[in-house]
């Protein structure tokens, strides 16, 4: 089963253990929320996506492109009540992710997105400061953002 098989089947199952299988032990995953931020190796990449597979649901790829070199996968999943789409650009060496680049729309799904897994990391690396900063610090960014996808984007879309 090659690489993005098992990342795919990982991600849809929730299968940790199946998922660190994918990647090198030095890979880098860069986050879908800042440039600042990147998960390099095991270590770091575990409790991601163990946060990760406890908030994303009903994970479905839809798109799986690329050689053997390079590759784009892409999939639907649910994230609290937000639906969201991730398009992840992999990096492959010797069957195995050695960078992974993460995009993800619509803006109410990332900032969802955003507003779970950031505490949950930080609390994770033992920064229960930041948690609770993050977890407050995101829910009227998250107010903002449904609001305005709800009502303000919608005045600049074409009349039908």
């Amino acid at each position: 089963m090659k690489v993005t098989e098992r990342y795919r089947q990982a991600a849809e199952t929730g299968d940790v253990d199946l998922a660190m299988t994918t990647f090198a032990p030095d890979a880098v995953l860069h986050s879908p929320l800042t440039g600042r931020v990147r998960f390099t190796g095991h270590a770091e990449l575990r409790p991601l996506i163990e946060v990760a597979y406890s908030h994303l649901k009903n994970v479905r790829f839809h798109t799986d492109l690329g050689d053997e070199e390079t590759r784009v996968v892409i999939y639907t999943a649910q994230i609290g009540d937000e639906p969201v789409e991730e398009a992840a650009l992999l990096r492959l060496a010797n069957d195995r992710i050695t960078e992974a680049t993460l995009y993800v729309r619509p803006l109410p799904g990332l900032v969802t997105l955003m507003s779970a897994f950031g505490p949950d990391i930080a609390r994770r690396n033992r920064r229960p400061a930041a948690a609770r900063f993050l977890a407050l610090a995101t829910k009227p960014l998250r107010a903002m953002v449904r609001a305005g996808d709800r009502h303000a984007v919608p005045l600049a879309a074409p009349r039908r």
